[in-house]
């Protein structure tokens, strides 16, 4: 959405997005391997995992045919195979992958995408894991995402959002001072839209002139998206992921918040970048002509609509 939303080629936007992204997981990951050395083997419970992985086999058959629905999306990947085609093969791999590995049929395999798959191992740790529900338990998340898009419909088409934005230019004058308010704006949008994907949607086409003004290319407005919205999601317990993961791991966002240390590196990381000027893209001229082009296209669809 990201990508979309600011017209930048998805997978460039990606590789500009390392610029951030890594740096925080490294970061991570040290700080993790601090903290895991503060438990040895002797704490870990290897009854737990026999029973754990007991469980599983008596349930499943664990066969590498498995591997098969990972490793396609991976090539899929590879091949710069678009989002969408790519999901929908995975779903369909795995769709498979319940009949022909684990000996079920079609309406079994369907009644557990709709309505989720049900077993009773005698784990509760597995039962717990495994008995999540399927489509019609993320229902209560998509209601947010909708009333979410509706909310961000208002702020747009009644102005507020154009109001907004001129009080945040008189202050975001610099190319970094720019970037550093959209990241934040994407946290604060967050926080009162309650959706990740407004987060992306709105932020992104408050910002999308002025950085186009300031000769900024769009995958700057893609990253900060990311680096403000997407990672800073989950820190927000009324946010649909939020929401999400309480829901399936009964665990705060407070309580788990000062561990997610990449969710909030890489914001910091990112107007670090910002203001340094480091793998700040800016427009080629071929760049300014395209976006001009295109821009006299959609005036062009715009005024023929409202004939």
């Amino acid at each position: 959405m990201a990508a979309g939303v600011t017209g930048t080629n998805l997978f460039e936007h990606i590789k500009h997005m390392t610029y951030t992204t890594i740096p925080g997981l490294v970061l991570a990951l040290i700080v993790y391997f601090v903290l895991g050395r503060q438990f040895g083997g002797a704490d870990v419970d290897e009854e737990n995992i026999q029973g754990i992985l007991t469980a599983l086999n008596s349930n499943f058959i664990i066969s590498p045919w498995l591997m098969l629905v990972p490793v396609a999306i991976a090539v899929l990947v590879i091949m710069k195979v678009p989002a969408l085609p790519a999901l929908i093969v995975g779903v369909v791999l795995g769709f498979f992958c319940e009949i022909f590995v684990q000996g079920g049929n079609v309406g079994n395999a369907i009644n557990a995408l709709h309505d989720g798959y049900v077993m009773s191992s005698g784990n509760e740790m597995v039962d717990e894991l495994f008995n999540r529900g399927g489509i019609e338990s993320m229902m209560f998340t998509v209601s947010l995402v909708i009333f979410a898009m509706v909310f961000g419909g208002i702020l747009e088409h009644t102005g507020m959002l154009q109001a907004i934005v001129k009080q945040i230019l008189k202050v975001a004058k610099s190319a970094g001072s720019l970037i550093a308010a959209t990241i934040v704006s994407a946290f604060f949008t967050n926080a009162t839209a309650s959706e990740q994907y407004i987060s992306i949607l709105l932020p992104g086409r408050m910002y999308a002139k002025a950085y186009q003004d300031k000769g900024l290319h769009p995958k700057n407005l893609s990253r900060a998206l990311e680096d403000g919205g997407t990672v800073t999601s989950p820190f927000v317990p009324w946010n649909t992921c939020g929401v999400f993961i309480m829901a399936t791991l009964a665990v705060h966002p407070f309580d788990y918040a000062p561990y997610a240390v990449l969710n909030y590196a890489v914001p910091i990381i990112g107007i670090i970048l910002a203001f340094t000027g480091f793998k700040i893209e800016l427009l080629s001229e071929q760049d300014m002509k395209q976006m001009e082009k295109e821009q006299e296209k959609t005036n062009r669809e715009t005024e023929l609509e409202g004939v």
